[in-house]
């Protein structure tokens, strides 16, 4: 009986630790489908043109992989998490700048 208790006690304190590592995951990747989201509409919109788009891509192909290396399978740090958070904002600003940039007009600066 002591076992089964010890053994409960066990399996919800892992949980209670692991719950917010993977809420925090959860939150970083609805970021970055919603950067790719922004990414595709844009192109589907014309707004984004092909070059743009290869360099959008990269920059959260790249993010991806800073991702990848900081958490290693553990959860982030506080400098870890605040590194990713910088390069989405970061990401997110290019999207839009892409997005909604103007067309230069011949003759105009």
């Amino acid at each position: 009986m002591k076992k089964t208790a010890l053994s409960i006690v066990s399996i919800i304190s892992i949980l209670l630790v692991s719950e917010p590592v993977l809420a925090e995951n959860a939150s970083i990747k609805i970021r970055i489908q919603k950067q790719e989201l922004r990414i595709q509409k844009g192109c589907d919109k014309g707004q984004i043109t092909h070059g743009e788009e290869l360099i959008l891509k990269n920059e959260q192909k790249n993010i991806k992989k800073m991702i990848k290396k900081l958490s290693r399978g553990r959860s982030f740090s506080s400098g870890s998490k605040n590194k990713v958070h910088t390069a989405l904002n970061r990401s997110s600003i290019n999207i839009f700048k892409k997005r909604y940039n103007k067309p230069k007009r011949k003759g105009s600066k």
